[in-house]
């Protein structure tokens, strides 16, 4: 078996960076286009460079695939920082939209951006993920 590139050790490691769930080997291998042996043995090779840096993050195999998460003795920064974001001020176009729906609703979001006069598909995501839509 020949050593995996580095270009696949960058491929796998982006994926995983971007992916919101586990992948299995036989995704990830179809994905670089690389046969299953390598991929598990980048993967492995990828986790203990990791836990050997000892970075913030960990690659781990959970439910049936892999997965980078943060480290859990980085658990309790990492929980500060999600709660502080969660408290942000709001911004203007977040009042803005958030006062255009409150007003109007039921709206779309085709009708809130009418009515402000822009794009508002970040700000009503934004205001999504805070639970406030």
């Amino acid at each position: 078996m020949s050593e995996p590139s580095p270009e696949v050790h960058r491929a796998l490691e982006a994926i995983l960076f971007l992916a919101d769930e586990p992948l299995s080997v036989t995704v990830l291998a179809q994905a670089v286009e690389t046969g299953r042996r390598e991929v598990e043995a980048v993967l492995r090779e990828l986790a203990e460079g990791y836990a050997e840096r000892r970075s913030g993050i960990s690659l781990k195999e959970v439910a049936g695939g892999w997965r980078l998460m943060p480290h859990p003795e980085a658990a309790p920064y990492v929980e500060q920082f999600i709660l502080s974001t969660r408290h942000a001020r709001l911004t203007k176009a977040s009042l803005e939209t958030l006062a255009i729906v409150a007003y109007k609703q039921p709206v779309t979001r085709h009708q809130v951006s009418s009515i402000r006069g822009v794009d508002s598909e970040g700000v009503l995501r934004a205001l999504m993920e805070r639970g406030l839509l």
